[in-house]
């Protein structure tokens, strides 16, 4: 193949007539596969990516048009890799056990086999990544100091410099705007009554000035924004909510606050955007059921067209080289297969830089597809129901998947459970019960207070909809989920026990006062979230904790826990454990010493999975009586 390539190269090269533009030669390593992130320098000529290699994630980088690969040193617990604004350098976050106390390292890339530089400049603080864009190779990290909920921002790096203040630490400060120069020109505060400002500092300004955004600091979609750069006449354009429903596009002036112009929402909030070298949006991805792209250049929605991808494909991720000239696009199916496209838009040039096909045939793939579900007071709430291959969907064993946040959403494409249990023979029901992110400012604040209360009666109503479709055999559904999704896989063992033959909860918490008080400090400038959602009141939030009840559960429960989970610390489980063991109850728990919040060591993802099938296998061979369920489902 590769004497075929050659000799094919050879003949075009010496062919008068034809002429070609540059294209990237594509990534394959045989042990690369499942790319988890990737970026393009600045000046679009190098590639880095980090991909499962083995059983470990691992850093790789090239040259686009070609060379050797070179792989990194370990990072272990790696996310977020970046090219610096230099061109040379690269960052990337790691958290080694799950604490969310990740440390910035540095390599060179001239140096590849040297081990990374940390370039966190307080390593017992919390940081966060805020940009990578300055053309000295330097870096902006926010860091908390004088309080674990404000940040400073300091300029780090490359290595030898000394760390610099930029920004002393402003009381609610949630996110910040750079420049593809790396300079800091606006951030989002929430104000003390809870509402959102947008403060900006233009170049050669001075002072920063101010102007309220419609919306409130509770609701996850409200804060929300990315934005161009400034534009010469002190605009620009954004992906916010502000004065509408949903998150769209919308030119700003930033003197004023003006909204010079919005565009037109779908029922689903915009999620993603690419601004073009004018600083107008290029392409935009919104989530209604299926993804949506819109691509508003003509010429790159041409390039777009010539690279065959398979059908309900869900942009991912992308990078850029700073003339928007070069774009990386990533899309996935939800059966797992990847597209790496290249797009050279002035050479006219697209191409699929990175494929990996799904494990499965396409006959053994599960079906999915998206499902609206009526709530018992009328609201409509939007999913995605899946099942096996070669079946009809009729009386199948079901399993409920709760998301969890609760300000997160289910959404179109690969989902690894989903996925792993519609091949083991289950119907796969997800959910996005009311106050999700995704479907607007209303659909959020229908969750207000309803933390135990009517978000988790919208998954009772989402399982009674799939028995009266007839896809779920009533006495064979078992509901499971993380975080939140945990939670509300505990309440529903609690407040539905005939329902479920089975529960699994990983890292839910199951004592509401007592996750508020434990909250970790980085938290508390969130609190507004909780405080959206979970009732005010102790005894309404101790009425809805799991720990509670535990004598209603019949059922049994397998519980996954992080050993060194900061946000549901592993007290909370193993005081569930304990009241269960003195309550006389089946439960099953497995603990992860060096996971936190989420499982991110690939060695661990085999366990859970064997342990999950396993205990769900033995669970589903005693059914509930088939009419178990009718009391919940108003029969």
């Amino acid at each position: 193949m590769r004497r075929f390539v050659a000799l094919l190269s050879l003949l075009l090269a010496l062919s008068p007539g034809l002429s070609r533009a540059a294209v990237p030669p594509p990534i394959v390593e045989t042990q690369t596969f499942a790319i988890d992130a990737f970026d393009l320098s600045p000046d679009g000529t190098k590639l880095l990516w980090l991909s499962y290699h083995g059983n470990d994630k691992q850093l790789f980088f090239r040259d686009l048009y070609g060379g050797p690969v070179t792989m990194l040193p370990p990072v272990p617990g790696a996310s977020q890799p970046h090219w610096t604004g230099d061109n040379r350098h690269i960052v990337v976050m790691s958290d080694p056990t799950g604490s969310e106390r990740d440390h910035l390292l540095s390599f060179d890339s001239a140096d590849p086999k040297a081990a990374p530089v940390d370039l966190t400049p307080f390593p017992d603080k919390k940081i966060l990544l805020v940009d990578v864009n300055n053309p000295d190779g330097s870096a902006l990290v926010a860091v908390t100091l004088e309080s674990e909920q404000d940040f400073s921002i300091y300029r780090v790096g490359p290595v030898g410099r000394e760390p610099v203040l930029v920004e002393a630490p402003v009381s609610g400060t949630l996110a910040w705007m750079t420049d593809f120069k790396g300079r800091l020109f606006g951030r989002v505060r929430a104000q003390d009554d809870g509402h959102l400002r947008l403060e900006i500092k233009l170049p050669g300004q001075a002072k920063w000035h101010s102007f309220e955004m419609q919306g409130q600091v509770t609701r996850p979609g409200d804060g929300f924004l990315m934005s161009s750069e400034p534009l010469p006449d002190n605009t620009a354009w954004m992906l916010m909510r502000n004065q509408s429903d949903v998150a769209t596009i919308q030119h700003v002036d930033l003197l004023s606050g003006t909204v010079l112009e919005t565009w037109p929402g779908e029922i689903a909030d915009a999620e993603r955007v690419i601004f073009d070298a004018d600083q107008r949006p290029l392409l935009v991805q919104s989530m209604p059921d299926f993804p949506l792209l819109r691509v508003y250049d003509p010429d790159l929605r041409r390039l777009l067209g010539t690279v065959p991808l398979p059908l309900h494909s869900f942009l991912k991720e992308t990078a850029f080289d700073l003339s928007i000239s070069k774009l990386l696009l990533l899309f996935i199916t939800d059966a797992g297969e990847e597209n790496l496209l290249f797009v050279d838009r002035k050479q006219g040039v697209a191409q699929v830089l990175f494929h990996q096909a799904s494990a499965l045939i396409l006959a053994q793939q599960p079906k999915t597809v998206p499902v609206t579900i009526p709530a018992r007071d009328g609201l409509t709430l939007h999913g995605y129901l899946s099942w096996p291959a070669n079946v009809s969907p009729k009386s199948l064993p079901t399993i409920l998947a709760v998301h969890g946040g609760p300000w997160a959403r289910d959404q179109w494409g690969f989902d690894f459970n989903a996925l792993s249990l519609s091949l083991q023979g289950y119907a796969v029901l997800r959910v996005n019960y009311r106050g999700s992110a995704g479907y607007g400012r209303a659909f959020e604040d229908a969750g207000r207070h309803e933390w135990g209360g009517r978000m988790q009666d919208d998954l009772t109503d989402a399982v009674c909809w799939a028995i009266s479709q007839g896809v779920a055999d009533p006495s064979r559904i078992a509901v499971v989920g993380g975080s939140y999704g945990g939670y509300a896989a505990l309440e529903a063992l609690e407040r539905t026990p005939k329902l479920y033959v089975a529960g699994v909860d990983q890292d839910g918490p199951v004592d509401l006062p007592t996750m508020l008080a434990q909250l970790p400090p980085f938290s508390q400038k969130f609190r507004g979230l909780f405080d959206l959602y979970i009732a005010p009141d102790r005894a309404t939030q101790w009425e809805r904790s799991p720990l509670a009840h535990v004598e209603r559960i019949e059922r049994p429960v397998l519980a996954f826990q992080g050993d060194n989970d900061p946000r549901v610390q592993l007290s909370q489980t193993q005081s569930f454990e304990k009241a269960m063991k003195e309550a006389g109850k089946a439960l099953q728990v497995s603990y992860f010493a060096d996971e936190g919040h989420n499982l991110r060591h690939a060695n661990n993802i085999p366990t859970y999975l064997l342990t999950m099938s396993n205990f769900l296998r033995d669970s589903f061979k005693t059914p509930n009586a088939p009419d178990d369920y009718k009391p919940y489902c108003g029969q």
